[in-house]
């Protein structure tokens, strides 16, 4: 009997650990874009990207099966507010419906979500993401928005330089850059922003500049570098960074914006958008020992 009732404890407990559901991007206006499906074992990206020719279906029934994955079709879904606490109550879906997106459309499943903001114009790009939508409910972790003249991030700026500068000569190496290394390299670059989870290890996601402006002209130019840190103990290391070379209006530049990260199976992935002035795009990362990886990639529009 004991061994019976251990058995069905450790076949409850894998079931709890290998849920399916989908998640979506929750708009200000209430439309939430389904980005990515986990069947239990690995995630997918089963929603249609954005397009001017696709058809909207007339209500959820019509939506076709192939768009939800594994878990099936959500009418209710749980809201996770970036950076609040406050509760939202289960959101249910009304019907579907198409969004511009930058110079697309998108579809989406529009909602009875009350923003606590009054939402911007339909126009406005990229428009407002207010956090994410679970269906069935999953727990999120909120990421800490980190000051960029934390203490805790000082020590993380030996690090920060060097990788910096190593990945601004790989970017170097492939065009000519307007700065010379030597001249590029006598600054350190500022943290812009800074995004952290976790305790023992600790991840970071650094966004940070090095701008150069001639003595005397007005010709400008900003090195805008985004990267992945873990810190271990007192120890940080680099796990990932890119450094794009910009015009000073950082055209170009893509920020993130976190909605959660998600433990399943032993593992841990953040789920964030990414966007600019002309795309935008929804992500799932799993954080590893000594790398990250984009499991989900989804495009969410652009010019």
């Amino acid at each position: 009997m004991r061994i019976a009732a251990s058995i069905l404890l450790l076949t409850v407990s894998l079931a709890a650990d290998a849920p399916s559901f989908t998640v979506g991007a929750l708009r200000r206006d209430g439309v939430v874009i389904p980005f990515a499906a986990y069947d239990g074992k690995r995630w997918v990206s089963r929603w249609p990207p954005p397009s001017r020719d696709e058809s909207v279906p007339i209500n959820l029934n019509s939506v076709p099966g192939r768009w939800w994955g594994p878990a099936g079709a959500r009418e209710s879904w749980q809201a996770w507010i970036v950076g609040e606490p406050r509760q939202v109550p289960p959101l249910k879906v009304v019907q579907p419906d198409v969004v511009d997106v930058h110079c697309t459309r998108q579809i989406g499943l529009r909602t009875d979500y009350r923003p606590a903001e009054v939402p911007p114009p339909p126009l406005e790009q990229p428009y407002p993401k207010d956090g994410l939508a679970v269906s069935p409910p999953q727990n999120v972790e909120r990421v800490q928005i980190v000051g960029p003249l934390s203490a805790e991030l000082a020590p993380m700026q030996a690090i920060l330089t060097e990788t910096f500068n190593r990945a601004e000569r790989e970017t170097a190496s492939r065009f000519r850059h307007p700065i010379r290394e030597k001249v590029r390299e006598q600054r350190e670059p500022e943290i812009e922003a800074a995004y952290a989870f976790g305790s023992e290890p600790r991840v970071y996601y650094v966004e940070s500049i090095r701008a150069y402006r001639e003595i005397g002209g007005n010709d400008c130019t900003i090195a805008f570098g985004t990267g992945w840190f873990l810190r271990d103990g007192a120890t940080f290391k680099a796990l990932e960074m890119t450094v794009d070379v910009l015009p000073c209006d950082k055209y170009g530049a893509t920020y993130m914006l976190p909605f959660g990260v998600m433990r399943l199976n032993g593992k841990v992935y953040w789920l964030a958008q990414y966007s600019g002035w002309d795309h935008e795009r929804f992500v799932v990362v799993e954080i590893k020992p000594k790398q990250v990886e984009a499991v989900v990639n989804a495009w969410g529009g652009g010019c």
